[in-house]
């Protein structure tokens, strides 16, 4: 797997990345409010948790899988999220916006085959005996929390082929802000303040965290 040639090297891409993913995930609330695609009209809440899911699902595995500290064991469960999203990205904008025939099963199908890899290479590497370093615990803690996304992601899915349809030109993909559907925003809520809290906590620990060897070599 490729790498970046050093620490401050992955620090200042992942910075980069952030600040494309941010304007990024601006432009398309922009879009899909003002224009009115087909979809409908996400509240505030939804629009940022699946901002957040790009960022934890695509952007942080692509730059995890480059942490040049990190061993393959530790980069190979995000390579494997990675390489499964990438490979769903297309059939689904597809299905979404072209064919309109999007089905939350589809998406409720996929997020489990996720969550059941990612839940087995952590149990694997949490049961590891060796000792861990500062940044392999923080990787650790990293794969449980991307893991544990895909649960409320399932529920979204599973509200949705229960109370929208999700086909067609009148399709709705995003819950609206719209006390009706109070319970499930706020989850949503929930998660993006977990999220909000979360995130930053982990960006400074990794980038800024040093493996074993580091230390090593400092000493």
């Amino acid at each position: 797997m490729w790498t970046f040639a050093s620490k401050s090297r992955l620090a200042a891409s992942a910075w980069a990345s952030l600040a494309l993913w941010l304007a990024g995930a601006a432009a398309f609330y922009w879009i899909q409010t003002r224009l009115r695609l087909v979809g409908g009209d996400p509240s505030l809440s939804k629009s940022i948790w699946l901002a957040y899911a790009v960022l934890v699902w695509i952007v942080l595995p692509a730059l995890i899988v480059a942490d040049p500290r990190l061993s393959p064991a530790w980069r190979r469960p995000f390579a494997l999220l990675l390489v499964l999203m990438l490979a769903r990205g297309p059939v689904e904008l597809w299905m979404l916006y072209v064919s309109l025939n999007w089905s939350p099963w589809y998406g409720i199908g996929q997020d489990l085959v996720c969550a059941v890899v990612l839940a087995l290479f952590g149990w694997r590497l949490w049961a590891t005996k060796a000792p861990r370093s500062s940044l392999q615990r923080t990787i650790l803690m990293h794969l449980a929390v991307t893991t544990f996304m895909f649960g409320p992601e399932i529920y979204f899915a599973w509200y949705m082929q229960a109370h929208f349809n999700t086909t067609g030109a009148d399709a709705i993909y995003f819950v609206p802000d719209d006390p009706a559907y109070a319970v499930v925003l706020n989850v949503t809520t929930a998660m993006v303040v977990f999220l909000t809290v979360y995130l930053p906590v982990f960006l400074m620990r990794w980038l800024h965290g040093a493996s074993e060897r580091d230390r090593q070599i400092a000493i």
